[in-house]
């Protein structure tokens, strides 16, 4: 493993690296992107996720019993002065590590079903903050996967990783199409439910005991025409207020988390 230190503000690396905080497309053009802290650090390196170089503040950094961080797994380690570590982090002066790691595989393929599957498909969720909400949910109910479908936020946007935890490294994470999910979903012999408040069937009166995906749209739209058309199960989340919808990470839990009591149950 390569060793150094930088203090240098104007480091070509360090410039990568807030270009990588920002812009998505910089990500994608090389493929990289950004991880910051030690809970999400440690779950990447658990997960095998690929660490190009590991930056360091000394001044800042405090190991964790809960979350360790195996340096040995990064390629290279860079000592970082404050002003440096500043610089890069959306953080500014906490917990004093992050990462720049390769972006990893997010096709299908990579899902491992268990022989009873229970899926999570987000449509076209725009906000990073509701994306690492559903991802956090999806880790505690221990789903097999998390796919999202016409994809408007980036899951290597930063604002994802953070409010996820690093809980795109603990759950598996698909990106596709809606038809690639439909097509697929058909081949894996899983059904899907959709949440919806045209439905008139309440969420817990459902059967989750089988190979099941649970989908949710945005707030503002709900989800795409084609869903109500492909899903023979639409459930609503019964509501005694005077509002109609809820923040769509707040009626995933509630979904699946009933997916998980009555699977308890079995």
């Amino acid at each position: 493993m390569v060793e150094r230190y930088i203090d240098s503000l104007g480091n070509p690396l360090i410039k990568k690296v807030v270009k990588y905080q920002q812009k998505a497309s910089e990500r994608k053009k090389d493929g990289l992107f950004v991880i910051e802290g030690v809970r999400e650090v440690s779950l990447a390196l658990q997960s095998g996720v690929e660490i190009t170089s590991l930056f360091v503040c000394n001044e800042y950094f405090k190991e964790s019993k809960e979350y360790p961080v195996n340096i040995g797994r990064a390629k290279e380690l860079i000592s970082v002065s404050v002003s440096v570590y500043d610089k890069m982090a959306y953080r500014a002066g906490a917990e004093g590590i992050l990462a720049i790691a390769r972006q990893f595989d997010t096709s299908l393929d990579r899902l491992q079903l268990s022989p009873m599957p229970l899926l999570v498909v987000i449509e076209a969720v725009e906000k990073p903050g509701n994306l690492g909400a559903i991802l956090r949910t999806a880790d505690a109910a221990g789903v097999d996967g998390l796919i999202i479908c016409d994809q408007h936020t980036d899951i290597f946007n930063p604002n994802a990783i953070r409010s996820g935890l690093g809980c795109v490294f603990s759950v598996k994470v698909a990106v596709c199409s809606r038809e690639e999910f439909f097509k697929w979903s058909l081949q894996q012999g899983i059904s899907t439910m959709i949440a919806s408040v045209q439905a008139t069937m309440p969420y817990y009166d459902a059967s989750y005991t089988k190979p099941v995906a649970l989908a949710f749209g945005t707030e503002a739209n709900g989800l795409s025409p084609q869903w109500y058309e492909f899903s023979r199960e639409q459930l609503k989340i019964p509501m005694a207020g005077q509002i109609d919808s809820l923040n769509v990470s707040v009626s995933a839990a509630i979904l699946i988390f009933e997916a998980v009591r009555q699977r308890s149950k079995m």
